[in-house]
């Protein structure tokens, strides 16, 4: 009897081991299994810094955000760290989808206080008074003690993305945008068209401008010969739109019929950034490929970021109506970069009933470079991009 509790004993401990060490993988087999993964495993932040966690790949099902330490660093429901105090907590992803229930991606977050660098006093100098030849010489006179400026802090953490070798578009301004809300961003491509009121383009302007919106303007240069065109650029700059390249025509760099080498690409995006900064003052663009061509030839001789899509209105198809262009523009969700054209007048009458939409439902609607700054990702020079989502830099 003795040696059958023994055995069951020792069966029960075996089996209570290896569901362990199944839970103690588990998580990262499913997630991997899954190709879902955190945008950062690792998170090294100072006392009341901030630091969004996003889960990258496709999640059936919804996340649930928690803290293993809510004194060291909290989460909020949209994954947004914030460090409290200093120490280390764990913060979780646990997926709540029935595929993935009860599995979860960790990320380390190491929390520091700011250390004040306290500026040296200056030593206080004595100044002699120079003796008169009949009155004998007073006193040295001790001017009164300097009070030690205050201790200045030290800088915060550089958001991630301005990091080092990040694109950073030098008109950029996201302090009008919370980064707690959704946001979409709009692109439009083949302007300019005018700066005429009844042109498609500034209908387009006319209603992001007044729900205080902001898009992305990919114009094409060679279509940068005329007052009107030049100024339909300059009223969108001035409204605080994107101004981003594509090209100066309208053949694929990945086509090597038109773009056979790296210098034939590179030579056309230059030119055509040359084009837009004579036009703006502004020297550095992101890149919308022309009919979203693109190769790894593309890849090492665009010295930008290359912006496509993940919501496609497909009103570069001919026949496509106002109402298709709706219907495939309002399934866009959070992080998603909607590609649209200004020269369809469907797409104009599409954006004036899509932008009160989006705001009704609690959508900001950004550019592309305001997208991925409020959301603190990086944009890197070469890389091509469908969504706002984190990608390592080339090397």
């Amino acid at each position: 009897m003795k040696k059958q509790v023994k055995k069951v004993t020792g069966i029960v401990m075996a089996i209570a081991m290896t569901i362990a060490a199944v839970e103690a993988v588990g998580n990262t087999d499913v997630a991997k299994a899954a190709g879902l993964k955190l945008n950062k495993k690792n998170l090294n932040l100072k006392v009341g810094n901030k630091f969004k966690l996003k889960v990258v790949g496709k999640v059936k099902g919804k996340v649930k955000w928690s803290s293993s330490k809510k004194k060291v660093a909290t989460v909020s429901a949209k994954g947004v760290v914030k460090a409290k105090s200093k120490g280390t907590a764990k913060i979780y992803a646990k997926f709540t989808g029935k595929k993935y229930a009860g599995k979860k991606l960790t990320c380390k977050v190491v929390v520091k206080v700011a250390k004040k660098v306290a500026t040296p006093a200056p030593t206080e100098a004595v100044t002699p008074i120079p003796a008169s030849p009949t009155v004998a010489p007073t006193a040295t006179i001790a001017p009164t003690a300097t009070v030690a400026p205050t201790e200045v802090p030290e800088p915060t953490d550089t958001p991630e993305y301005m990091q080092e070798g990040a694109f950073i578009y030098e008109k950029l301004d996201i302090s009008w945008i919370d980064p707690e809300k959704p946001m979409i961003a709009f692109t439009f491509d083949d302007g300019p068209v005018g700066s005429e009121d009844t042109s498609n383009a500034m209908r387009i302007q006319k209603v992001l401008n007044e729900y205080g919106c902001h898009a992305t303007f990919n114009y094409v240069t060679s279509k940068l010969n005329n007052e009107s065109n030049k100024n339909e650029v300059l009223a969108a700059m001035e409204a605080g739109h994107e101004i981003a390249n594509h090209t100066s025509q309208w053949n694929g760099l990945g086509d090597i019929n038109f773009f056979p080498d790296g210098e034939a690409i590179a030579n056309e995006i230059e030119n055509s950034r040359a084009s837009l900064e004579e036009v703006t003052g502004i020297k550095s663009f992101t890149l919308r490929p022309p009919n979203l061509s693109v190769s790894e030839l593309v890849f090492d001789n665009c010295n930008v970021p290359l912006i496509d899509c993940s919501v496609d209105s497909k009103d570069w198809m001919q026949g496509t109506t106002k109402a298709q262009i709706l219907d495939n523009v309002r399934g866009a969700k959070d992080g998603d970069i909607v590609l649209m054209h200004e020269t369809n007048p469907d797409s104009a009458a599409a954006v004036e009933e899509l932008v009160p939409e989006f705001i009704e439902k609690g959508y900001q609607i950004v550019s592309v470079v305001e997208l991925f700054a409020a959301k603190d990702i990086p944009l890197f020079p070469g890389v091509h991009y469908r969504k706002a989502e984190y990608k390592e830099p080339r090397e």
